[in-house]
């Protein structure tokens, strides 16, 4: 395939990476590139609700994002059975909330081997087939708040202005192979991350403040993944976009 051509669409049979396919944002992309014909390599450190689901096009898989090795046997093992790799979407992440003068190593650390060292590693694992087909998309997930910060959340929005970061110079690099790399960067949205730090009236009330009066739905920001995975997308790379009810 020619540098630039679009890639095949689901129905031919392709294959796509999710991390941090287990909750969330994660769960709700694998829900939809399943429904779109995608078969779907699923990683998460907990693959509890991966496994109620029943689609012999799903291989879930127990995975850190940090474990390299681990995402390279997958992989491997994947080419036997799966049909080619034709994307990655990188929804792994933590976010746990802290004062600045609080902020302590361990936890900064732990923020950037998961956040952006993990989307790095995903990238590196899944690159290799994507080059030798000469086509495929990457989309890693960021954050609004890379770009407006948050009170307690240095550490997040830090690692998730890497990633921006990152995307932009990798969709460089491949560009002349066919390979795009794009970024969604979803606003406040109704998953359990924002549950984590607020009770559920502090977290709705947020939500009432955006400017379409609601928190986003991890389906949502699956159909922007899809949209950057398929070919109406395929002159479009090294962008972010941005999913927040016109947060910004």
């Amino acid at each position: 395939m020619n540098p630039g051509q679009m890639a095949p669409p689901p129905e031919m049979s392709a294959s796509v990476v999710v991390t941090g396919a287990g909750s969330g944002t994660g769960l709700a992309t694998t829900h939809a590139l399943l429904r779109a014909g995608y078969h779907v390599l699923a990683w998460d450190r907990d693959t509890t609700r991966l496994n109620d689901i029943s689609d012999e096009r799903l291989i879930s898989e127990a995975i850190d994002v940090r474990d390299r090795a681990a995402m390279d046997r997958a992989l491997s093992a994947a080419e036997l059975v799966s049909p080619p790799l034709v994307g990655l979407v990188t929804c792994a992440a933590i976010f746990r909330r802290m004062p600045f003068l609080e902020l302590d190593e361990e936890t900064w650390d732990a923020h950037f081997a998961v956040n952006l060292k993990g989307s790095l590693l995903a990238c590196q694992a899944v690159l290799p087939a994507l080059r030798l087909r000469r086509h495929g998309s990457i989309v890693l997930f960021s954050s609004t708040i890379a770009r407006t910060g948050s009170p307690t959340g240095a550490h997040y929005a830090a690692t998730k202005g890497g990633v921006i970061g990152l995307a932009r110079t990798l969709a460089l690099e491949v560009a002349a192979e066919g390979i795009r790399v794009n970024v969604v960067s979803p606003g406040m949205t109704d998953t359990p991350q924002p549950r984590g730090h607020d009770s559920e009236d502090v977290v709705l009330a947020r939500g009432r403040t955006l400017p379409m009066g609601r928190m986003g739905r991890p389906e949502e920001m699956a159909d922007a993944v899809l949209f950057l995975l398929g070919p109406d997308s395929s002159f479009i790379t090294g962008q972010d976009v941005g999913v927040n009810g016109g947060l910004y």
